[in-house]
């Protein structure tokens, strides 16, 4: 391909980019091929009129600026120098509710709107636990008894649970994670695509064929929008409670939001529940420290929230058969597992560098929001260290 040439495509793919911000499958590829997310696309505003404005609590959660101690300040340190040095936006070290370091890079600042990406698959796996809590779902429902559309479609068979594990069996992506027609992209920009209509359709419904024979609802690891996708409509349709709506009285209230933020969705109301959702800097800590202290309460959305963070199906036998994060073993509910780098912890994961961890044993949090995927190695090991200095 021609410079000139290879401009110009760039060029239409930026475009495109900045009037579908949501659309982490189409990204931009940096010269080592790493996907990444320019700050037109990571640092979005409102964007679309038909999507969700969130609300802020009315009891926000407060955070407090913790004293750095000694070894604390080495990490810190470290992490400074690793963010002066790297294409990210944002990054935070916290212990609980103390921030022990935050940073902003410009053109961030206290008021951007930070694109979680896939960071909202964890955010819908929170809200399916939560709808399963108020008895509307069951890990065991199948997806065609909550949307008849898609009964006698190979993903209709598929449970609550092989869902939110990424194991409907259906049809997998070609290339990355979304399922989504050039045409439909474009839909998408204009408003008229319907999320429902995309799930419903034969080639995205049917099952997909391993090397012998079809696979089955649970059998198979498979990483895709489909799944949180699907989620997303039976939480509405098992509530009777638009998505939003849900999100809005089941995370946001509850972890304590102190800001608006934005949920996407199409004019139905159907939700983009595999990446929507953005937020301030803040509430994404506010968010993080929610699932943490949710995971260490008794009852069924505690015992929810561990099982979410802990190991459900393997990722592959091996770093060489895994299509998808390569640098995790596993997978619990739309949330991974099994860092190879940093034990005992869990992370939610999106496109271009966006990343919250939490750790099994302790308090301690990472997050980060960068332009290019290819540094979160260092992340892993960052997170590591902050994670051994305990509580």
């Amino acid at each position: 391909m021609k410079i000139r040439d290879l401009a110009a495509a760039i060029h239409v793919a930026i475009a495109a980019l900045l009037v579908c911000p949501s659309l982490h499958a189409q990204n931009i590829l940096n010269d080592g091929g790493a996907s990444s997310t320019p700050d037109d696309w990571l640092l979005a505003g409102r964007g679309s009129r038909w999507w969700y404005q969130t609300q802020p609590s009315i009891s926000p959660v407060i955070l407090q600026k913790g004293t750095p101690t000694n070894s604390e300040q080495v990490v810190i340190d470290r992490a400074r120098t690793l963010f002066a040095n790297k294409p990210a936006k944002a990054i935070v070290l916290m212990d609980g509710n103390k921030v022990l370091y935050a940073e902003l890079k410009a053109p961030a600042d206290d008021d951007s709107y930070f694109s979680g990406f896939s960071i909202g698959k964890t955010v819908t796996a929170m809200a399916v636990g939560q709808a399963i809590c108020a008895n509307k779902l069951k890990f065991e429902t199948k997806v065609s008894e909550v949307i008849p559309e898609l009964n006698g479609k190979a993903l209709g068979n598929a449970s609550v649970h092989d869902l939110l594990r990424m194991a409907s069996g259906s049809a997998e992506p070609k290339g990355d994670s979304n399922m989504w027609t050039p045409t439909q992209f474009e839909q998408w920009k204009q408003g008229d695509l319907n999320l429902l209509s995309l799930v419903t359709e034969d080639r995205v419904s049917k099952a997909a064929r391993g090397v012998f024979s079809e696979y089955k609802p649970g059998e198979y690891f498979s990483y895709k929008s489909t799944d949180p996708y699907v989620l997303g409509i039976m939480v509405t349709r098992a509530t009777g409670i638009e998505f939003n709506q849900w999100i809005q009285a089941k995370i946001l209230d509850p972890m304590g939001a102190a800001k608006p933020g934005v949920y996407q969705q199409d004019k139905e109301k159907n939700p983009l529940s595999d990446s929507g959702l953005r937020l301030r800097l803040e509430d994404w800590m506010r968010f993080a420290l929610w699932v943490k202290r949710s995971s260490k309460e008794p009852g069924c959305f505690g015992d929810f929230v561990r099982a979410a963070t802990t190991t459900q199906i393997p990722n592959g036998s091996g770093p060489n058969s895994r299509k998808t994060g390569k640098l995790f073993g596993g997978y619990g509910y739309l949330t991974w597992t099994e860092n190879v780098i940093a034990p005992k912890t869990a992370w939610a994961s999106g496109i271009g560098g966006q990343r919250i961890s939490w750790h099994k044993d302790s308090d301690r949090m990472v997050l980060v929001f960068s332009n290019i995927e290819n540094w979160m190695s260092e992340i892993y090991a960052l997170g590591r260290d902050w994670n051994q200095l305990g509580n």
